[in-house]
């Protein structure tokens, strides 16, 4: 008895990749020409300096500079931005001086009128330290310690 079996299909086996021969490029060792020995015709050689820097060389040249000009001008801004903040407000005065408590004024309305172009609520915490007041109440005709500017 004969058995008779389908044919097999054949076994396909994946193509390796086909890779150029890549032949080493001739270049300049220390500065000196490549040697053009055994060919047929003299070959002239150019005496330029052959260090040309590629496009991607270039471009990240380029990147680094102008990462490092907008780091200079947005530290610049914020720097000039600080010392306008800082320039614009003026600090409580050093001079002391001693005023009297008119009638119906509290301590923000007195630290207006011996600094007004000092912010109020600096010199009212001045006033409250220079005399050792625990609160905000004061009598009229009361002396006090005040910063005058």
């Amino acid at each position: 008895m004969t058995v008779l079996t389908a044919p097999q299909p054949p076994v396909l086996r994946p193509a390796s990749p086909v890779r150029p021969v890549r032949r080493p490029a001739r270049v300049r060792p220390g500065g000196r020409g490549v040697s053009y020995a055994g060919l047929p015709a003299p070959v002239r050689t150019s005496r330029a300096p052959h260090a040309v820097p590629t496009p991607a060389v270039v471009h990240r040249r380029r990147r680094v500079v102008a990462g490092v000009a907008v780091g200079l001008l947005v530290g610049l801004s914020l720097l000039g931005l600080v010392s306008l903040r800082q320039a614009g407000t003026p600090q409580v005065p050093a001079t002391i001086g001693v005023v009297q408590v008119r009638a119906g004024e509290s301590l923000s309305e007195l630290a207006l009128r011996v600094a007004p172009r000092a912010p109020s609520t600096a010199v009212v915490e001045r006033i409250r330290s220079l005399n050792g007041l625990a609160g905000a109440s004061v009598r009229t005709g009361e002396s006090l310690v005040v910063p005058i500017g």
